[in-house]
């Protein structure tokens, strides 16, 4: 059950990683980060928690100063996170301190690949004895007889 814990955690962090935007603020349909700034703690402290540190979605629109995204994380100042199911928020700009776009990440899906794949053909090789047991093998070593 642990192996299987690990293996959804790593799922969730493998293939991508969340980079500060040097360009325009994010545009519709993008997946972003929004950092939270303590203003914005105060502001969103009801709807989304007192701590929140980054807030995880889908850019629905931009409008009236406010950016609207379908949240799917949040990530407190702790580090803790909750995972949402797409509700809707409304996000004030002054309550924006900066945005991480979420990028693909070449390597850390390179790494997750490399790791599930030497963890299938150790299990494997173990339960089916695929590289041998190398003591049974050695003549004159076997068990004695008397």
């Amino acid at each position: 059950m642990s192996v299987l814990c690990a293996l959804a955690l790593a799922l969730q962090l493998g293939c991508f990683s969340y980079r500060p935007m040097q360009s325009a603020p994010p545009v519709v349909a993008q997946q972003v980060g929004v950092v939270i700034n303590d203003r914005g703690r105060v502001l969103l402290g009801e709807r989304v928690g007192a701590s929140v540190d980054r807030i995880e979605g889908k850019v629905i629109s931009r409008q009236g100063g406010f950016l609207v995204l379908d949240v799917y994380r949040v990530t407190d100042l702790r580090g803790s996170t909750a995972t949402w199911t797409g509700e809707r928020v409304s996000i004030p700009e002054e309550a924006i301190a900066g945005y991480r776009a979420r990028k693909f990440s070449a390597f850390k899906t390179l790494l997750l690949v490399g790791i599930i794949a030497s963890a299938i053909i150790g299990t494997l090789g173990k339960s089916l004895d695929l590289f041998g047991d190398e003591l049974a093998e050695r003549p004159g070593e076997g068990p004695q007889q008397s």
